[in-house]
């Protein structure tokens, strides 16, 4: 991993912050403090890459801004590049975390939790990396929150956008074999790897760039079997085959991308629907603009509309198809929560949002999404390798649970002794790269006994 010279050489950064040159010690928070470690790597070069991307695109489409958003929007543009850049200058020199003063909802808990971070552990380089990255997106959001005429501009959007337009062909045969598929334990499997392998799509692991998939979405799937490393699929199909038909069954997914990946969520869900495994699939979505890529509710919508006025008949059935789950409540978009948008790790979602955990509670599954969700659920910490699931949660388990992830973060638990070594001698950098995959799951009942292979 190289490291972009911002703000002076990587040496003189290091001395003036007390940067240390050695790993993330065991069983303690990952954080930039070590430079060894991808939350160094992120903090130093892929942050501030991904924060120029803002400031040239906002500088770019300035004039179609203001079109779009009327003239007082030119002032409030200067404005919020001038701040967006301040962001990023106290990025690179291990500024403090400064509370929140404007109209963000969330304000308040934003700032409670910024309060109670731990003295001396509160700069970029210093708190924990989930925190402070989830920080930075939480600030370049309330910039535009905070005008006047841009308070529904998505700078994301565009990038979002064409993730799902690159990716048509992929689509399109999805969309030409899903009307053929048969219920079968085969094709169940099928349906939960290509919803696995969507979440290679990220395009915050690329500060912004676009993931080429290839025109066969299932030849991927099947190349890339080898690379699930934790294969509980036949677990969740388990569960989801023993569903109580006395009461609705109701599958949660916390999404993470817009673009394919949203597609391949909506694609899953309509088979859970089809099998009769759920009778109601709700997709709990992003309040704000969030780590480049991931789905707000406008981004469920605007998927649903592109693919009801595309030219392609298959892809325009399948729109509409979908639209009217929707309006049936056999899809339904979550209550708006900024719960997925704090800096909180899961297993404090009891405590934090109770309503939130009970709702969950009443599902039969959630499925989460994504390098993001996997870290919120066993929090940005060097576990063992080998840890269990269980264990990693820390009492976090409203129902039963499955996390879908493309491994893109030095974190990861649950894998058989040894395994991890052997990856390494593979490749040394295998756990930052989404070139392997794990479908883990939890039973609520036998949480104790299972395992996550």
């Amino acid at each position: 991993m190289s490291i972009i010279n911002n703000k002076g050489s990587s040496a003189e950064f290091d001395a003036k912050y007390g940067i240390l040159d050695f790993d993330t010690p065991p069983h303690s928070l990952m954080c930039g403090l070590y430079k060894r470690s991808f939350a160094y790597y992120t903090l130093r070069s892929r942050l501030p890459v991904t924060i120029t991307g803002i400031i040239d695109a906002l500088t770019r489409d300035k004039e179609y801004l203001v079109s779009e958003y009327g003239e007082e929007s030119r002032e409030e543009i200067k404005n919020i590049i001038g701040l967006i850049s301040k962001l990023k200058y106290q990025l690179q020199t291990d500024k403090a975390l400064e509370t929140f003063v404007g109209k963000e909802p969330d304000k308040e808990a934003w700032n409670h939790f910024i309060e109670n971070l731990c003295e001396g552990k509160i700069s970029f380089f210093k708190v924990c990396w989930l925190y402070a990255e989830c920080y930075i997106y939480r600030r370049l959001s309330s910039f535009f929150e905070n005008s006047n005429t841009l308070t529904t501009f998505d700078h994301f959007a565009k990038q979002k956008q064409n993730a799902l337009v690159n990716s048509i062909k992929c689509i399109e045969v999805i969309l030409n074999v899903l009307q053929e598929i048969e219920s079968t334990y085969d094709s169940f499997r099928l349906m939960l790897k290509l919803n696995l392998w969507g979440n290679r799509c990220d395009l915050s692991i690329t500060s912004g760039k676009d993931v080429q998939l290839g025109d066969n979405p299932f030849e991927l799937v099947r190349s890339f079997d080898n690379k699930v490393i934790i294969d509980a699929s036949s677990s969740v199909i388990e569960c989801l085959e023993s569903v109580n038909t006395n009461e609705p069954a109701i599958v949660e997914f916390v999404c993470d991308n817009a673009g394919y990946e949203l597609f391949t969520d909506f694609v899953l869900a309509d088979y859970l629907i089809k099998s009769k495994m759920a009778d109601k699939v709700r997709f709990n979505l992003k309040a704000i603009p969030w780590f480049i890529s991931d789905a707000t509710i406008d981004d469920f919508n605007w998927t649903l509309q592109y693919l009801q006025n595309h030219t392609a008949h298959v892809l325009q059935e399948y729109g509409r198809k979908w639209q009217k789950f929707v309006n049936e409540k056999k899809f339904e978009i979550a209550p708006l929560d900024y719960f997925w948008t704090s800096p909180y790790e899961y297993y404090r979602m009891r405590d934090i949002n109770p309503g939130l955990y009970d709702r969950l509670s009443e599902a039969n599954l959630i499925i989460f999404k994504g390098d993001l969700n996997y870290r919120k659920l066993i929090g940005d910490f060097s576990w063992k390798y080998t840890e269990s699931f269980t264990t990693c949660l820390r009492g976090f388990l409203p129902t039963n649970l499955a996390s879908f992830r493309t491994v893109k973060a030095d974190l990861i638990c649950g894998l058989f002794e040894g395994q991890a070594e052997n990856l390494f001698k593979t490749n040394k950098d295998w756990m930052t790269t989404g070139e392997y995959g794990t479908i883990q799951f939890i039973n609520k009942q036998t949480a104790s006994t299972d395992d996550n292979h």
